[in-house]
């Protein structure tokens, strides 16, 4: 359900979103009090997996309706989970949110020298998230989420470069003019 509330959200249907939300947060309860609390050692894998999804998605609404970067108690409330998050859950649900950023980057770039602005602002949510996990890894699975995270940093810097060679060089994409009436012969 949390990849489909991400769906929801790429097409801003936060209705939809919020739904897929509260049942994801409704379910990971019953299987947390269930199974969990009773052997945590049940927590690692899918169900901690399941969680970053979780993290992932709550932190995207949060980004697309307050423009803000949430704190892993910030999540946590936003999240309406009965049971904490880990640090490990909240760094995955984080770092799988600049993805997400990401493409809106690209997204947006197709508006041209409009979008300069929530481009730079996509860029400072990625690059903070980077800054912020990159003395992290060595936590366990932050370390191999770091080569996408920074494929991601690489990818918006540059759009907001095409961005800025469009916005003060004043150019303008266009196909080079075909000349029909010159054929080449050979010599």
């Amino acid at each position: 359900h949390a990849k489909n509330a991400v769906y929801a959200l790429q097409r801003s249907d936060l209705k939809k979103a919020d739904s897929l939300l509260a049942t994801c947060t409704k379910e990971a309860g019953a299987i947390y009090r269930e199974l969990i609390a009773k052997s945590p050692t049940l927590r690692g894998g899918g169900f901690s997996a399941a969680l970053e999804e979780v993290a992932e998605a709550v932190a995207y609404r949060a980004f697309l309706k307050e423009e803000k970067l949430l704190s892993r108690s910030e999540l946590q409330a936003a999240s309406s989970m009965t049971f904490p998050l880990s640090l490990h859950e909240y760094l995955g649900g984080i770092m799988d949110l600049t993805g997400e950023v990401g493409r809106l980057a690209v997204r947006s770039a197709s508006r041209g020298r409009e979008a300069v602005t929530d481009v730079q602002r996509y860029l400072a949510c990625v690059d903070s998230v980077c800054r912020g996990v990159q003395e992290l890894v060595y936590l366990p699975g932050v370390g191999k989420k770091m080569p996408a995270l920074k494929t991601t940093l690489s990818k918006i810097e540059g759009i907001l470069y095409e961005l800025a060679l469009l916005s003060h060089g004043g150019l303008r994409a266009q196909a080079p003019a075909v000349d029909s009436g010159s054929n080449e012969k050979d010599a």
